[in-house]
């Protein structure tokens, strides 16, 4: 049985059900006329975000033209769908909302308890920065775990698959009283936010996120958690800031690396081994692995996977992986030569070559 696509929640039944739900609290709603201008011929082609915007901008023509009567009329339909659909009630506030700051602000914080607000809030942050962040530090402070989330996640820098923040990416200092409240929030989905924020942020401005994150360090349990997660990416990139901050020192480690074969084709499976010899008192270990992908240009990208941290009590150690060359959405594979090398708390220990033969007339295998 296929997998469901992503778009699909945005099915003929949902939109109906949406249009049943707006004639409910909105008698005047003309639901068949909606209905029938949302599921035109074109519906089933169009992805996720089209069929997202597509519903919202429909909705206003058979809502109220006064934006605060249409939103007040979407609080009570919002409640009943989560998820995915209820992306559609803060797309309108995104589309519509604009030029009505203080509705919309109240609004997407509504819709938020039942789905996320984190993209729409994106455009009145550029346009009204100083007031939507101050309502982000109000949000932080609240009880309920959604506005806190999304004090934290409508401001990141970053954020995937929503509208960047230039001026954050810029200067992110705005922020970090934000961050700084939330830094050792109760919810696992308030924390992992945090730290996905402070990752953002260390892509522009490294010194500045291990500034905070060696203020934050020993704060608690859950903000030592934020942290480590924080700083994936500058311990992939083995920044040495980093790697002190969690006490990976360079070891005096004996290492061996062997390859299972060094030619592959497409869709087969690099097969390696490590060997360690590991003398007493080195601690905690961070073990992970790189490969330098061929590519279409002729660079080759370097791409780190973490392996395995902990500390070893025995001399040596063995271990082994695999990495199988097929097509993903992310990352596609070219022939040439390759590089896998085996890294000890950022350290590259030893790396060996190999090489992919050239793409087959077969079509790739992807993978979600």
């Amino acid at each position: 049985m296929a997998a469901e696509l992503l778009k699909d929640h945005i099915s003929p039944a949902v939109v109906q059900r949406i249009a049943q739900c707006c004639h409910q609290h909105y008698q005047p709603f003309a639901s068949k006329a909606f209905a029938d201008e949302v599921l035109t011929a074109e519906f089933p082609a169009l992805a996720l975000t089209e069929r997202l915007q597509k519903v919202a901008s429909v909705l206003a023509k058979y809502l109220p033209s006064e934006f605060d009567t249409a939103c007040a009329i979407l609080y009570p339909v919002s409640a009943e769908f989560s998820g995915l659909v209820g992306f559609i009630f803060p797309d309108f506030v995104r589309q519509f909302g604009i030029n009505h700051l203080e509705t919309s602000l109240a609004a997407l914080g509504h819709f938020t308890q039942f789905s996320t607000s984190e993209f729409a809030i994106r455009p009145f942050l550029i346009t009204y920065p100083s007031r939507t962040l101050a309502q982000l530090a109000q949000w932080a402070d609240s009880e309920n775990v959604h506005l806190r989330r999304l004090a934290s996640e409508g401001c990141r820098p970053r954020l995937p698959w929503g509208k960047a923040l230039p001026a954050f990416k810029r200067d992110p200092s705005a922020i970090l009283p934000i961050l700084a409240k939330l830094n050792a929030d109760s919810a696992d989905y308030v924390r992992r936010s945090v730290a996905n924020n402070l990752n953002d942020i260390s892509k522009d401005h490294p010194e500045l996120a291990l500034d905070l994150a060696e203020t934050w360090a020993g704060k608690s349990a859950q903000t030592d958690w934020i942290i480590k997660h924080a700083m994936r990416g500058l311990l992939k990139k083995r920044h040495p800031r980093a790697l002190a901050l969690f006490g990976y020192r360079p070891l005096a480690i004996e290492a061996e690396l062997h390859l299972a074969k060094n030619q592959l084709e497409y869709g087969e499976t690099l097969g390696f081994a490590i060997q360690l010899k590991i003398p007493t008192g080195s601690g905690k270990i961070r073990v992970e692995y790189a490969i330098d992908f061929a590519s279409a240009k002729g660079q080759l990208r370097h791409k780190v996977f973490q392996w395995v941290e902990r500390s070893f009590a025995d001399p040596e150690w063995q271990a082994s992986r695999s990495y199988t060359f097929t097509d993903l959405t992310t990352r596609k594979h070219y022939a040439g030569l390759h590089k896998l090398h085996l890294i000890l708390n950022g350290q590259i220990m030893c790396s060996r070559d190999f090489v992919l033969s050239k793409r087959n007339e077969s079509t790739a295998i992807v993978q979600n």
